[in-house]
């Protein structure tokens, strides 16, 4: 059954009452009940809290040694009189001059009984101000909710990915407004605003307390670990993940420093915005076989950056492949190319001649595509899942 979009009305006159002049997307998600009275801190995965007595310390620093080049800074295109104009630094991939990498979370795994989990854990928060994320890189317990607050007074749209689904989109337009959501799975969650794209962070959910972030030095601490072999995760959202055995020995303090080079040096250089397509997308003689390329990215424009097909009108002949490429930047958001009626919205109906198959792609990060073959004749309108409303469409024509 099609799903409701009731709410955009209630969505968007609040956006209008909060000053933003465009419409919001909200996916449809779960409202999910609060757990049952009880120790929260016994909640994740079976986890059992317990004294401990001759417990030991897990200590290190992790760097990157060699070169390092410094991600390209963010350029901010929305909402000055919040948001400012400079550029703003990448937050992917902080290193200081001694190669200490900030922001990496290291998990011990495994860890089924210990020290209760902590409050911070148990009661996660994203802030949304002055057009950023804070904390960049949030910890959450499992089976728990984390609440997401706004505290600008424009419009954003937060959004969590679980690897290529979307797990909610949710709308938040009034300056002070909070939702919360439980998240029911261990792992790493990306977060993005679907307004301003330069917004991006990242949820890292955990089944046990045995956890930390390094700080601005790569230094990070894990107290009153029961003794015992533990394999332990790294992972860092540009970098990926690494994984080291070590055995901890009860009442001692047992380092683990890591260098992530290896991880550094297999990251490839991100494409070119201008490389992958001197697009042939405005050819109306394509021939039937041909692929042409479409760049999902953003076009600067009087009202700031916005969301774009380009070409965002293209005629082509049947038998045509259309191939989807994600020209953001290291720091652009994801996109999506569908003709889902399913995903359409009061602001992204979508067009498909009679017979004709939809399609919806993944989410695509920066450099990555997909592609669709048009074999029926007619026009089609399609659009970005999470950046129609906000002017991400595109038609096809298809021609015999």
């Amino acid at each position: 059954m099609k799903r409701s979009r009731s709410i955009y009305g209630v969505l968007l006159t609040l956006a209008m009452a909060a000053g933003c002049s465009r419409g919001t997307s909200e996916q449809p998600v779960r409202d999910i009940p609060p757990p049952p009275p009880g120790p929260a801190a016994n909640a994740p995965g079976g986890y059992e809290v317990a004294e401990v007595t001759d417990g030991g310390s897990i200590t290190g620093t992790i760097t990157v040694s060699g070169p390092v080049t410094k991600l390209p800074a963010r350029k901010i295109g929305k909402d000055p009189q919040v948001c400012g104009t400079a550029q703003r630094e990448s937050q992917k991939f902080i290193v200081n001059q001694a190669g200490a990498v900030r922001n990496a979370v290291v998990i011990v795994g495994g860890v089924k009984r210990g020290k209760a989990m902590p409050a911070a854990a148990q009661n996660a928060e994203i802030d949304q101000n002055k057009c950023e994320y804070s904390p960049h890189v949030q910890v959450m317990a499992v089976n728990t909710e984390i609440a997401l607050k706004n505290s600008d007074p424009i419009l954003h749209n937060i959004q969590f990915f679980e690897g290529d689904n979307s797990l909610f989109n949710i709308a938040q337009p009034v300056q002070g407004q909070v939702n919360k959501k439980k998240i029911e799975k261990a792992g790493t969650i990306y977060v993005e605003c679907a307004v301003h794209g330069w917004m991006q962070g990242n949820v890292v959910v955990v089944d046990n307390p045995y956890y930390a972030v390094t700080d601005e030095n790569g230094k990070f601490s894990i107290p009153d670990l029961p003794p015992g072999k533990y394999q332990v995760k790294i992972w860092h959202e540009y970098l990926g993940e690494s994984t080291r055995e070590i055995t901890v020995a009860a009442k001692a303090a047992t380092p683990l420093d890591a260098d992530l080079k290896d991880l550094l040096a297999k990251k490839t250089a991100p494409p070119s915005a201008t490389s992958p397509a001197a697009v042939a997308g405005n050819d109306t003689n394509a021939k039937a076989g041909n692929e042409v390329v479409v760049q999902m990215h953003e076009i600067p424009g009087s009202a700031g950056a916005m969301f774009r097909f380009d070409p965002e009108n293209l005629t082509i002949k049947v038998g045509t492949t259309v191939k989807w490429v994600n020209v953001s930047g290291e720091d652009g958001p994801r996109h999506t190319s569908t003709d889902d009626p399913e995903w359409e919205t009061p602001q992204t109906p979508a067009v498909l001649p009679a017979g004709a198959p939809k399609w919806r792609t993944p989410f695509l990060k920066n450099g990555e595509s997909a592609t669709h073959a048009f074999t029926v004749p007619g026009k089609y309108q399609y659009f970005c899942e999470t950046h129609g409303p906000y002017g991400m469409l595109g038609t096809i024509t298809v021609t015999p």
